[in-house]
């Protein structure tokens, strides 16, 4: 293989090890030992949020959600079939997750419907709830996706001010990531030793080619 095509190679293989490192590095430091992935956003538009299965089952993980109003009321999650959710609430004011930003943690809202509310409390669909007073949190499974998430009052009456908060926690994402930044670390390692003995191993070419030309003359 030519000096040149080696060098370019090299560098090549440089730069991508290093990437590996900081792309790993970094996602160890944010997910922690734990693999846990948050993400949340405050609703501002009275009604209910909605986290639909596109977002719910999304990954093939547990989901941890929770909810907690600035005003201390009541709260009430509860998840069915995506089906029964969106009949239920096909004229209601509500608040979608309509998508997650990683790595900055960060849920889009989308506001649609301008509807009284309904009341889910008494309605049969719902496979898991959870209520709480100022916050409330729901474990949800994926063994019966795709199903939709609901956060309301309880009653009719609409929510405001309402931080939703979506948490994935996978062990495996944590050693992929160290896996990642130790790869790039070899790689790079590899990389650079290669091209300094490139280098090095020029110099002896070029002042034996320096002698030869001084000896001619």
């Amino acid at each position: 293989m030519p000096a040149s095509t080696r060098r370019a190679l090299g560098a090549v293989l440089a730069a991508l090890g290093v990437v590996f490192v900081v792309v790993g590095a970094w996602t160890v430091v944010r997910l922690g030992p734990s693999g846990e992935a948050q993400f949340a956003a405050t609703s501002r538009a009275p009604g209910v949020i909605v986290v639909p299965a596109d977002v719910l089952n999304a990954v093939d993980t547990p989901v941890r959600v929770t909810a907690a109003r600035r005003d201390g009321g009541a709260l009430v999650l509860a998840v069915g079939a995506s089906a029964d959710a969106r009949a239920i609430l096909t004229h209601s004011a509500v608040s979608t997750v309509s998508a997650v930003h990683y790595p900055s943690g960060g849920l889009d809202l989308q506001a649609w419907g301008a509807g009284a509310l309904t009341n889910i409390s008494g309605a049969d669909v719902w496979r898991l709830a959870a209520r709480g007073a100022g916050s409330a949190t729901l474990l949800v499974d994926q063994a019966r996706a795709p199903e939709t998430l609901v956060v309301t009052s309880g009653d009719s009456s609409a929510l405001k001010d309402v931080t939703v908060t979506l948490t994935w926690a996978d062990h495996a994402w944590f050693f992929e990531a160290l896996a990642m930044a130790t790869l790039g670390a070899v790689l790079a390692a590899f990389a650079f030793n290669d091209l300094w003995q490139g280098r090095v191993g020029d110099v002896p070419a070029k002042v034996t080619g320096r002698r030869s030309s001084e000896a001619r003359v």
